[in-house]
């Protein structure tokens, strides 16, 4: 009986994905009709090659072209376990040229600027390529510069960062060796990559602390501008505050980064009283991540796709990732202005919307892709322990059934640290979303 069940399942799988692909594909009509379009990607990481891949899916003969300048690809939701440990650098890293598709043509350079108006991009190089249709996956970029004496702090050997991943196993070795003191975390102002990931690193350094017998011995303060360590979901919020709070954590709020002294080991914040007024406060550090602002490319805050007070993002409706103003420009990804978490859980979540929509574009029709602002968080509370959950536009927790999002579990540490790279690298990297 258990041969035969086990029988029904394997075919039952079978016949479910072979029925999954089959639903990616565009009838032949159809797709005839979209092989006559361009699709030019601007950005090879993994919202660009999300959308190419998942088009190629829908349209194997479609005409897709990518511009990326990088041989090696970063796979970036694992810079948090190298400061952690738990990667080597080497575990972060692919070859580019592997994750490009034979169907896909690379322009292996940078995209110097948008001339939507022509229906043109313009690398670095000079090359002027036309589209019919573009899709915006250049993602944002950590501003160094942002923070007042930050670059200078990091070159000591009191800082780290795990924004970068040669910093962040200099992180991991300062953590390991720490023996006391302030160890000190920030959260920055504006729109942030991986949100969760400063909560992250400064959760797991006090359980690696606690574990080596020294946690009486530092002192672990995190402070942030926010009012709330995940004010955007509420529901977590409500239950990882106490359990920090719990565990010794002193978390600051309403408290900006504006500057560090590295010759005095200080970090320098604007204590923000919410009303308009604000007033320095000075902490010292002997060990500190402190994290700057983030921006995206030159091409896209300086061009002609971002607009007033979106801070340079691609100006874009947050349902349907068209832009507003040029009609046959999508956008994917960090870069995007839709005020969704800037995460590859959140890039799972739009490609196939885009793609739809680019389909539907295509082919005359009205779109009818729409994405909701679902995003997810897999927060590693400690280690062998992580919180999983998924979340939309307006804070509210979604598959709760699934995610147990309010637990620390061991299932969802072994997903994060072994399952998600494969789902990266084999599902949304192949076009499989």
């Amino acid at each position: 009986m258990m041969g035969i069940g086990a029988g029904v399942l394997v075919a039952g799988g079978a016949a479910g994905g072979y029925g999954y692909r089959r639903s990616l594909r565009l009838s032949s009509s159809e797709a005839r009709q979209v092989e006559k379009a361009h699709f030019l990607v601007a950005g090879g990481s993994i919202g660009g090659l999300t959308v190419a891949a998942r088009l190629l899916r829908g349209v194997p003969n479609a005409k897709v072209t990518v511009i990326e300048p990088r041989s090696v690809h970063h796979y970036q939701p694992g810079y948090t376990l190298v400061g952690a440990g738990v990667y080597k650098e080497s575990d972060v890293l692919f070859d580019q040229g592997s994750l490009m598709q034979d169907e896909m043509r690379w322009v292996k350079d940078y995209v110097e600027a948008f001339e939507p108006e022509h229906n043109r991009v313009v690398t670095r190089g000079g090359e002027r390529i036309d589209y019919d249709y573009l899709i915006v996956g250049l993602g944002v970029e950590t501003d160094w510069d942002s923070t007042e004496g930050l670059s200078a702090a990091l070159e000591t050997p009191y800082a780290a960062n795990i924004y970068d991943l040669k910093s962040s196993s200099k992180y991991w070795q300062l953590a390991k060796g720490f023996e006391g003191g302030d160890a000190v975390f920030t959260f920055p102002t504006g729109y942030v990559k991986c949100g969760g990931a400063p909560q992250k690193i400064s959760f797991l350094s006090e359980d690696l602390w606690r574990s080596q017998g020294k946690r009486d011995r530092v002192n672990v303060h995190f402070h942030t501008p926010q009012a709330a360590l995940f004010p955007a979901v509420p529901a977590v919020n409500e239950v990882v505050t106490p359990m920090m709070e719990k565990r010794g954590l002193n978390l600051h709020y309403r408290q900006a980064l504006r500057a560090v002294d590295p010759s005095t080991r200080t970090a320098i914040f604007e204590q923000l009283d919410g009303n308009g007024g604000s007033r320095e406060l000075r902490q010292h550090y002997d060990l500190l991540h402190a994290m700057p602002r983030f921006r995206t490319p030159a091409p896209l805050r300086n061009g002609p796709l971002t607009a007033e007070g979106i801070g340079g993002q691609l100006e874009v409706d947050r349902h349907t990732l068209q832009h507003k103003r040029f009609p046959n420009v999508f956008g994917v990804g960090d870069c995007a202005g839709t005020g969704a978490a800037k995460t590859a859980a959140t890039i799972r979540k739009q490609a196939p919307v885009v793609v739809q929509n680019l389909f539907d574009a295509a082919l005359g029709r009205s779109l009818s892709g729409v994405y909701d602002g679902a995003s997810g968080c897999p927060l590693l509370t400690r280690y062998g322990r992580c919180m999983m959950f998924e979340f939309d536009y307006n804070g509210n927790l979604v598959n709760e059934w699934m995610y147990q999002p309010t637990k620390e579990t061991r299932r969802w540490w072994q997903f994060k640290v072994h399952g998600l790279k494969r789902m990266y690298r084999h599902v949304m990297l192949n076009g499989w979303v």
